[in-house]
């Protein structure tokens, strides 16, 4: 009975959902168009002078490889204002880039939206691109009365707010391709793929890492089936041991330290276990690591700014194909993948609990 009074709720909401979606494009959805110039380079014809980049939706790992077009851009036009609305995590991740010239917090209340969108109408930016899937009523306001010259958008042809929709997203390619494609329709040639992210050496110094060859193991993701048991955290610790490294650092969030420091292994002489003050520490653990392991694409595109080996555990249904290992894949020679494949059954999820641990030491002996 429970099960079926949510899937009804699920229903309902989804229902609702899609009413309030159609009530915000009516009142959102309407910009005056722009006198578009068509030539070899979009910036340079069109008279771009500041471009407002919109990544409201937190998510760490693209907005580290989102800054491959910060640097690209700034490179071929130093003098181009780069804004950044973010939030959360990915604030810490991008606050020392010093290609990024202003950022603008994004909060989920609606007064706050507006505030924010108001004052950025006042710094009259050329450009406005937004990478999102689905919009939001409150993004919908927002990207609205933000009322830049010129809005870009992927897929959006639909929409009379963007100016231009590029229909560019491919799910079979890496999701650094569709900023690689973006940059090109702007002008931008001859281009880095590599990510940037700027940190200290503050944390090495503090906790005595520096010149220490060590590991950083992360055992944790956004959802308990990404997630690795104690048990899994205890048997993978041991076999990362058996190398010679010096230490092994494990990582998580705020409320999985404790856990953490719970473990047995977290006893050995060789374990530390590090809670850190946001993603910029994350950032310095792992650029000093030999190598990382992790379940989590954040942590696998950290590793890929730093060039780093690593061995990431992703999960992949058997007898479908892997398109979700390709779009958030670590995109790095220096990378292995190790698969969790399963046969599952419609609305379940396979649980990375089920590593096979022969092949994870096999790979560790290969590192």
């Amino acid at each position: 009975m429970k099960n079926f009074f949510k899937k009804i709720n699920r229903i309902f909401q989804d229902y609702m959902r899609e009413k309030r979606l159609k009530i915000g494009k009516a009142i959102w959805d309407k910009k005056e168009k722009t006198n578009i110039i068509k030539g070899d380079n979009f910036i340079e014809d069109n008279n771009i002078k500041s471009i407002l980049f919109l990544r409201y939706d937190g998510k760490i790992g693209d907005m580290i490889v989102n800054s491959l077009m910060f640097r690209e851009i700034k490179k071929v036009y130093p003098d181009i204002k780069i804004g950044l609305i973010a939030r959360g995590a990915a604030i810490d991740i991008v606050k020392n880039n010093p290609n990024v010239d202003e950022i603008y917090e994004y909060h989920k209340d609606r007064k706050k939206i507006k505030k924010l969108a108001l004052k950025i109408k006042e710094e009259k930016y050329d450009l406005l691109i937004d990478f999102s899937e689905m919009l939001r009523v409150n993004q919908m306001m927002l990207i609205n009365l933000c009322g830049a010259r010129i809005n870009i958008g992927i897929e959006k042809e639909n929409w009379k707010l963007f100016d231009i929709s590029l229909n560019i997203r491919d799910f079979n390619q890496h999701i650094s391709e569709l900023y690689i494609k973006i940059l090109k329709f702007l002008g931008i040639k001859n281009i880095n793929s590599s990510y940037d992210v700027f940190s200290s050496n503050y944390l090495l110094k503090k906790i005595g890492l520096e010149n220490k060859k060590y590991c950083v193991f992360n055992p944790y993701a956004a959802s308990k089936h990404r997630s690795f048991s104690s048990e899994n955290i205890e048997k993978i610790s041991k076999i990362i041991l058996e190398k010679d490294y010096e230490i092994l650092i494990l990582i998580g969030s705020k409320d999985k330290i404790e856990e953490l420091k719970k473990l047995d292994i977290s006893k050995e002489t060789k374990v530390k276990v590090i809670e850190t003050k946001g993603m910029s520490e994350v950032a310095e653990l792992i650029k000093g690591a030999d190598l990382i392991v992790s379940p989590d694409t954040s942590i696998v595109h950290l590793a890929k700014a730093f060039d780093k080996k690593m061995l990431c555990i992703y999960r992949k249904e058997l007898g479908k194909e892997d398109k979700n290992s390709i779009l958030w894949g670590p995109n790095s020679e220096k990378a292995k993948v190790i698969f969790v494949e399963e046969k599952i059954k419609d609305g379940d999820e396979i649980n990375i609990n089920n590593l096979n641990l022969n092949e994870f030491k096999e790979e560790m002996e290969r590192v």
